[in-house]
């Protein structure tokens, strides 16, 4: 069975090793240095090996530890840095080309020469001469590099490693991660100004979300000196203790905050009793916030760093589907109040999102359900492959949400895509509301507790739709369409109990965030793939609820 591998390949001194390293402790995979590999079995250096076999020994003894690895070594993802000449020998990328990709750690010259000091050069054979300066150094370092670039550029993916470790191990997730090449972690980049952030979605758990998180940390300019976990309290027993002791291993304080689950954490006095622990812990302007919960976290952990010392950094560790397909993505924070959901707010970007597929076996089947809601509108939205591949696997999706990475992936795509386009909500990011101004009218007539928000959007898509062909928009078939989806996956779609109570419906969905002056504005669906923003009379949201209520047939306005 063929083993998920990522190689690294680069000249010495690229920091193939010291990289391998904090990509392997980032995702929670093995690591292997190839040299380390042919000395431990020789026994003896690798200038010894040299010395007694020649270059030609030294190859023979890599390949064999290389075959030895891939065939019958330890199983699982595992991170190999190979050795500086291994790549570029006959037969090798043939080799470990169905074991994972290669990425080659692209170094200039010059630098690679100023890397390697007296000492460091003198344990290296290929770069041993009578010349001992540094001038004569540097071109035989050239040369070496000249003769091997072109091998080098075949590899899978190329990454400048000029950087330092963390920030070159950074950059590996982000290019194996965009071109989908490691099976075991994604990347997307939200590329909002002025500082654009990715996404990553790896396939383990919560030691690689912590993992992965550090590395995002150590990789930043300004390194906190303080990290505050917020949780909520059906999180906290399940993996907070792992994850903070994961952090803490890094160059900060790690402060844990946990408050209660559910929408009643989003409010005024759930918000001020973060603030007051932030503030307790010391949090200063350099430090970072981390929400590591579901979209209630999320929000109000979100909405407590945009505040706080007028904005602190934040990276968000989503552990339910829905906050990972939607709230984690795009800067939205905020908290509830009397008059509907959402009203207290900013937009907040985070330094990173970071997702670990593992995470969600945990979930309930309502939890799981509650967020493929979400999924479908992104299926909704886009049509075509998408919406495809959701009425293919409707049921698996339920059954297994840990297994579908690359699902998650494009949902995050498509709202990267919009939010980069339209970060502040002032035209088609707005489209990202399908179902929304519904649902959350449902979700504020039970109180936030009689349905959960996934279940809402779920019956506000389906009153959306039939609003959509009842103005003549629509095409016939779009509502049962829709509807046979969300019944599949176990979703409601039955709106009666609540366009029984059409008048405090409206009056709910008056006061919404997109109302301007007496307007309103409906995302309704024309068909998978064409969804427009509509702009409805707020004096007129009654009359259109009783209509959707009795099931009349297509209007005008």
């Amino acid at each position: 069975m063929i083993r998920e591998r990522l190689f690294l390949t680069g000249m010495m001194g690229a920091g193939k090793s010291r990289v391998g390293r904090r990509l392997a402790l980032a995702l929670g995979w093995r690591f292997l240095d190839l040299d380390e590999a042919v000395v431990a079995e020789a026994g003896e250096t690798i200038e010894a090996i040299f010395a007694a076999e020649g270059e030609e020994g030294f190859r023979r003894r890599e390949r064999t530890a290389l075959r030895a690895e891939l065939d019958d070594g330890p199983t699982g993802p595992a991170v190999i840095a190979l050795g500086g000449g291994t790549y570029v020998q006959d037969g090798i990328r043939d080799l470990i080309g169905p074991y994972g990709p290669t990425v080659y750690l692209e170094v200039p010259a010059a630098e690679l020469a100023r890397r390697l000091d007296a000492r460091e050069r003198s344990g290296r054979p290929l770069l041993r001469s009578d010349a001992e300066d540094d001038a004569g150094t540097a071109r035989r370092i050239a040369d070496l590099l000249d003769r091997r670039r072109a091998d080098y550029e075949l590899a899978d993916c190329v990454v400048d490693a000029r950087g330092g470790p963390n920030e070159t191990a950074r950059s590996v997730l982000d290019g194996v991660g965009r071109l989908g090449l490691a099976p075991h972690i994604a990347s997307v980049q939200v590329l909002v100004e002025p500082a654009p952030y990715p996404i990553w979605i790896g396939g383990g758990g919560v030691e690689q979300a912590a993992g992965l998180v550090r590395l995002q940390l150590e990789a930043a300019t300004l390194v906190p000196s303080r990290v505050a976990v917020v949780t909520e309290d059906n999180v906290a027993p399940l993996y907070l203790r792992t994850f903070s002791d994961a952090l803490g291993l890094g160059a900060w304080e790690v402060h844990e905050i946990v408050v209660a689950a559910g929408e009643v954490s989003k409010s005024v006095g759930g918000l001020s009793s973060v603030w007051t622990q932030l503030l307790g812990a010391g949090l200063g302007r350099g430090d970072v916030v981390v929400a590591l919960g579901g979209g209630v976290v999320g929000d109000l952990a979100g909405f407590a760093a945009a505040t706080l010392m007028r904005g602190v950094r934040l990276i968000q560790v989503p552990t339910t589907v829905l906050s990972q397909v939607d709230s984690s993505v795009g800067g939205k924070t905020g908290i509830n109040h009397g008059g509907g959901k959402n009203l207290v707010g900013a937009f907040h970007q985070p330094m990173g999102v970071v997702m670990a597929q593992q995470m969600l076996r945990t979930l309930s089947r309502r939890e799981v359900r509650s967020g493929l809601a979400e999924v479908v509108k992104y299926g909704v939205l886009e049509g075509g492959a998408l919406l495809e591949s959701l009425e293919r696997d409707a049921e698996s999706l339920v059954d297994s949400p840990q297994d579908h990475g690359e699902l998650i992936a494009t949902c995050c795509a498509v709202k990267a895509q919009v939010v980069a386009a339209d970060e502040k909500e002032k035209g088609a990011r707005a489209l990202l509301n399908l179902g929304h101004t519904f649902g959350h009218a449902i979700e504020a007539l039970e109180g936030y507790g009689g349905v959960t928000h996934g279940e809402a959007v779920s019956i506000g898509m389906v009153l959306a739709a039939r609003a959509s062909r009842l103005l003549g928009l629509a095409e016939e078939d779009l509502e049962p369409r829709l509807s046979a989806l969300l019944t599949r996956i176990g979703l409601p779609i039955e709106a009666e109990p609540w366009l029984e109570r059409s008048d405090e419906m409206a009056a709910v969905m008056g006061r919404d965030k997109k109302v301007r002056g007496d307007t309103v504005t409906l995302v309704l669906p024309v068909r998978p793939g064409d969804c427009r923003l509509h702009p409805f009379d707020t004096g007129r949201i009654s009359w259109l609820l009783d209509r959707l209520r009795k099931g009349s047939e297509a209007t005008t306005l």
